[in-house]
C-alpha cells in the first residue's frame, strides 16, 4: 500500500508538500480570523473566499495548456515560489499593523491565479515521479498526507495564533513552502511527456477538451464528480450553521465536527490505496459516490452530536474514496501529451465549480434552512449515482489495478506497455 513511497523522488516531494499544505492551513485560519477582527463581518469572509477561489473556476483550463507546454517541475518551482512571495507580502503589511481588507481581497485574488496555474502541473507531475504501478499509491498518499494536513493545520494555528499572532502565522506558512521548494529542486522526475509545437492557445485547449469530452470513461467521471462538487461539497459551508443553529454547539462542537471529517477523510484515503488494486475501480467509484450522498443525507436529519460525528466520520470516508478512485481513473486512462489539460479539468470540476454549489447552498439555507438545503443536495448525489450505474456501462467495467484503457485507445502507461479491458457496448 505504501509502495511509492519507497521511490525517493516521490518520498521527498511527498514530504515537501505535507509541510507546505500544514503552512497553508495554519495561514487560512489566522487569515479568517484577522478579517474578522478587521471587519466584523460574515460578507468579509465570503468575499475573501470567493476571490481565492473564483481564479481557478475561471482560469484552471489554461493552467492544464501550461502544464502541458513547459516543464512541470520549472513550473511547480515558479508557482510555489509566487506563493511564498504572497505569504512573505502578507506577513510584512500584516505585522506593523498595515493590512486592510482591500489588500487581503487582493492578495487573495493573486493566490487564486497562482493555485489555477499551479494546480494542473502539481496533478500531473506526480505521474513523472513514479513508476506506473505505483500511480495508484500515489495517489492515495497525496489524498492522506492533504487530510493530515487539514487535522493538523487547524489545531496549530491555534496554537500558534494566540502565540505569535496572525503576522508570525503567515510568516510560519512563507516558511513552510521552502520544503516543497526544495524537493522540486532536488528532485529528478523519471520522464516527461515530448512537449511538440501544439499550435495556437485555443487549438491546444480544444484539443484536451475534445479528449475529455470524447472519452467515455473520463467524460462520466466528469459529470459525476461536477454534481458532488456543486451539491454535496457545500456541507462545509453549511457545517457551521448546523453546529450553531440546528445542534446548539459552540465552538468546540464545532471544532469536533470538522475533525471527524478530517479522520474519516484520512481512513479514507489509506483505503483508497489499499482498495485500489483489488477492488473494481468503476464500481467502488459508483458505491463511493452513492455512501457519500447517504452520509450528506444523514448528517442533515442528525439532530445530536454523536449522530452527526458518526455521518461526517463516514462523509469524509466515502469524499475521499471517492476523489482518489476518480483521480486514479483519469490518471491511468490520460495520455501523457493531453495530461496537464485533462488534470486542469478535473481541477476544475473538482475544486472550481465550489464556488457556484456553496452560493447555491447558501440561498436555499437562507429561505429553507440548512437541512434542507443539504438533504437537497445528497439526494441530487444519490440520483446522480444511480443513473449513471445504469447507463453507463463504461464506467462500470472499469477494472481493479494499474493499466486501464478502452477498446481502440492507445495504452495509458508512461511505458507504453498494453493493456485493455472491455467496457461493454457503448451508450
Amino acid at each position: 500500500m505504501l509502495g511509492a513511497l519507497r521511490n525517493r523522488d516521490f518520498r521527498l516531494f511527498w514530504i515537501g508538500a505535507f509541510v507546505s499544505n500544514i503552512g497553508s492551513w495554519i495561514q487560512s485560519i489566522a487569515l479568517n480570523w484577522l478579517i474578522l477582527v478587521l471587519t466584523g463581518s460574515p460578507l468579509a469572509l465570503g468575499i475573501v473566499s470567493f476571490t481565492s477561489t473564483a481564479p481557478v473556476l475561471a482560469l484552471s483550463l489554461f493552467g492544464g495548456v501550461f502544464a502541458d507546454r513547459h516543464d512541470r517541475r520549472r513550473l511547480l518551482l515558479v508557482t510555489q515560489s509566487l506563493l511564498l512571495l504572497l505569504a512573505l507580502v502578507l506577513t510584512a503589511i500584516t505585522l506593523p499593523g498595515l493590512v486592510r481588507i482591500e489588500h487581503i481581497i487582493l492578495i487573495s485574488l493573486l493566490t487564486g491565479i497562482v493555485t489555477a496555474i499551479n494546480g494542473p502541473a502539481w496533478q500531473a507531475f506526480i505521474v513523472d515521479l513514479v513508476e506506473p504501478r505505483d500511480l495508484p499509491t500515489a495517489i492515495a498518499l497525496n489524498s492522506t498526507q492533504f487530510n493530515l494536513s487539514r487535522v493538523a493545520g487547524p489545531s496549530i494555528a491555534g496554537v500558534l495564533l494566540a502565540a505569535i499572532g496572525a503576522a508570525g502565522c503567515f510568516f510560519i506558512n512563507s516558511l513552510s513552502f521552502v520544503a516543497v521548494v526544495a524537493a522540486l529542486l532536488v528532485v529528478r522526475p523519471r520522464s516527461m511527456a515530448v512537449r511538440h509545437d501544439m499550435g495556437s492557445l485555443w487549438k491546444t485547449l480544444r484539443a484536451g477538451i475534445g479528449y475529455a469530452v470524447g472519452q467515455p470513461v473520463v467524460s462520466t467521471v466528469f459529470v459525476l464528480t461536477s454534481i458532488m462538487t456543486v451539491f454535496g461539497f457545500p456541507y462545509a459551508v453549511l457545517m457551521p450553521v448546523m453546529a450553531q443553529a440546528v445542534l446548539g454547539l459552540g465552538a468546540s462542537g464545532y471544532g469536533a465536527m470538522m475533525a471527524a471529517t478530517g479522520v474519516g477523510a484520512i481512513i479514507g484515503s489509506l483505503a483508497a490505496a489499499w482498495w485500489g488494486g483489488r477492488v473494481p475501480r468503476g464500481k467502488l467509484l459508483i458505491a463511493a459516490e452513492l455512501g457519500f450522498a447517504l452520509s450528506v443525507l444523514g448528517f442533515s436529519l442528525a439532530r445530536i452530536l454523536a449522530a452527526s460525528l458518526a455521518c461526517l466520520v463516514f462523509l469524509g470516508f466515502f469524499m475521499i474514496v471517492y476523489l482518489t478512485n476518480a483521480n486514479t481513473i483519469i490518471q491511468l486512462l490520460v495520455p501523457d501529451d493531453l495530461r496537464g489539460r485533462v488534470m486542469s479539468i478535473w481541477t476544475l470540476v473538482s475544486f472550481g465549480l465550489t464556488p457556484i454549489g456553496s452560493l447555491l447552498a447558501g440561498a436555499i439555507a437562507q429561505v429553507q434552512g440548512a437541512p434542507l438545503a443539504l438533504g437537497i443536495g445528497g439526494v441530487i448525489c444519490g440520483g446522480a449515482a444511480i443513473v449513471i450505474a445504469l447507463t453507463r456501462p463504461p464506467l462500470r467495467a472499469v477494472p481493479a489495478g494499474t493499466r486501464l484503457t478502452v477498446a481502440g485507445e492507445p495504452p495509458v502507461a508512461r511505458t507504453g506497455k498494453p493493456a485493455t479491458f472491455s467496457p461493454g457496448p457503448p451508450d
